[in-house]
């Protein structure tokens, strides 16, 4: 009699294990058959949205920061320099957005575009303004630029005077001196104080 009780226990465990398996196999399928009608049901309003020409747009616009710097970079052909100057970003275009900027600099090309840091480009054929010329005038050494073209223009007179200076001084002044740069030129005034 054990004998039947324990057959008839093992044969209820496997009906109710077996039961088990079936409820949790049909519930797969149910769900699988469910994320498929979801596949469809998705791919359906992507090909709806798409014949109907619409555009997703980002949420998020990249603004530019109140605390953002705008690097323009200048490189002039004529004497392959590239100049470099960080500022902050005009008032005027906080909270802008690149079209803004594109806008504000339209002779520019925008390099790099990130809500703290934007840079931009330009190129020119002639030279920088950043190459001088020393030499005499009105009795003191004049500082002179050279234009795009070449050409010297007037800057401003040092307080150096020109009658105290040795004769071999006297000659480069005369021909003129060039410098590169405010560094270059500030060395060659030094030579000479």
């Amino acid at each position: 009699m054990k004998k039947w009780i324990i057959i008839t226990i093992g044969i209820i465990i496997l009906l109710v294990v077996g039961a088990g398996i079936a409820i949790y196999v049909y519930k797969l399928n149910n769900t699988i058959d469910l994320k498929l009608e979801e596949k469809t049901e998705l791919a359906n309003t992507n090909e709806y949205y798409n014949s109907q020409n619409i555009v997703e747009t980002s949420l998020m616009d990249n603004k530019i920061s109140p605390n953002a710097i705008l690097i323009k970079k200048e490189y002039y052909k004529q004497c392959d320099h590239l100049k470099r100057e960080e500022i902050e970003v005009p008032k005027s275009l906080i909270n802008g957005t690149q079209s803004d900027i594109q806008r504000a600099y339209s002779d520019w090309k925008i390099e790099s575009y990130a809500p703290k840091e934007i840079v931009i480009y330009k190129e020119y054929d002639g030279l920088c303004d950043e190459h001088y010329i020393v030499k005499e005038h009105n009795g003191v050494l004049g500082i002179y630029v050279l234009n795009e073209n070449g050409e010297e223009i007037f800057k401003e007179d040092t307080e150096i005077q020109t009658q105290y200076l040795p004769e071999i001084d006297l000659e480069k002044v005369k021909n003129g001196i060039t410098a590169v740069g405010q560094a270059q030129l500030n060395s060659v005034l030094e030579d000479f104080e």
